[in-house]
């Protein structure tokens, strides 16, 4: 199944915050751009991403648990997001 999603826009521009802790698990939270820290977020974490996605609450559980299930690899979620707005297809 594919999901579909509302890449960030300007002025206001939305990101998501992925990372993925050391128990093997992900979480995430959607920000504005301008809120996302230099340190590591959640205090377990062992890699975090910026994502130009901003997905409702039912989309972004649909990412994390395909990101728990090993359908949908943690490196490649660069590769959906856009700042230039658009939607981005996410292969959950």
């Amino acid at each position: 199944m594919d999901l579909t999603v509302n890449n960030s826009t300007n002025p206001d521009v939305r990101v998501t915050l992925f990372a993925e802790l050391q128990d093997g698990s992900f979480k995430a939270k959607v920000m504005t751009e301008t809120d996302v820290p230099y340190a590591p977020y959640w205090e377990d974490e062992v890699e975090q991403l910026v994502v130009y996605i901003a997905p409702n609450e039912e989309q972004l559980g649909a990412i994390l648990a395909a990101l728990n299930e090993r359908r949908l690899p943690f490196k490649r979620l660069q590769d959906y997001g856009s700042a230039a707005g658009g939607t981005s297809t996410i292969p959950v």
